[in-house]
């Protein structure tokens, strides 16, 4: 049995322990919330965005099309959204950061870019299997615009395709190395 003496000992240390830890829990909240901010901060090149904004403009109005392309376009469009918001969460962000980079600057937001980057390497397996969905739902509007003479939609599909192959060839990988750069110059400063 612990004497009287000792619970204002004991309800000091506890209160301490319980303010340590509330403490504790505060910052790594606040450091989120910073990252998160920073993140924020860091824009996806005008260039992509873009043509991200393009291929949903024109993919939502393929989708109003009456008929085989509208029905094909909506099936396209199903797979394509997660997709692209996920690529505008962690895939595309990183690219930002790229002519800082290349200068030899450490730009501000490289801490929220490296942990997207690392994001990315370990969902690109992920995201390439969604392409294979991808692919085959834009090889859908292909055939039904054509069959329909819809050669504007047919474009479209023509167009994601190759916006496919390029985030696969060189979007994906740029973003991934912008993250390995961070951490080798990181590590190199310390």
């Amino acid at each position: 049995m612990i004497a009287h003496r000792y619970y204002p000992l004991i309800s000091l240390a506890s209160l301490s322990l319980v303010l340590l830890q509330r403490g504790t829990a505060l910052a790594q909240e606040a450091h989120v919330h910073a990252v998160a901010q920073t993140a924020a901060k860091v824009q996806i090149p005008s260039s992509i965005r873009a043509e991200h904004q393009e291929i949903h403009a024109s993919l939502i109005e393929a989708t109003r099309v009456a008929g085989p392309v509208g029905v094909a376009a909506k099936a396209l469009a199903d797979v394509l959204h997660p997709h692209f918001v996920r690529e505008e969460q962690v895939a595309l962000p990183p690219l930002g950061l790229l002519a800082a980079l290349a200068r030899g600057e450490m730009p501000e937001g490289a801490a929220a870019v490296q942990a997207m980057s690392d994001t990315l390497r370990a969902e690109l397996p992920t995201m390439l299997e969604e392409h294979k969905r991808i692919r085959a739902a834009v090889a859908e509007l292909g055939k039904v615009a054509q069959a329909a003479g819809a050669a504007k939609y047919e474009r479209l599909a023509e167009q994601l395709a190759q916006h496919a192959l390029t985030e696969e060839e060189v979007l994906y990988p740029a973003a991934i190395l912008v993250g390995d750069l961070i951490r080798a110059r990181h590590h190199h400063c310390r």
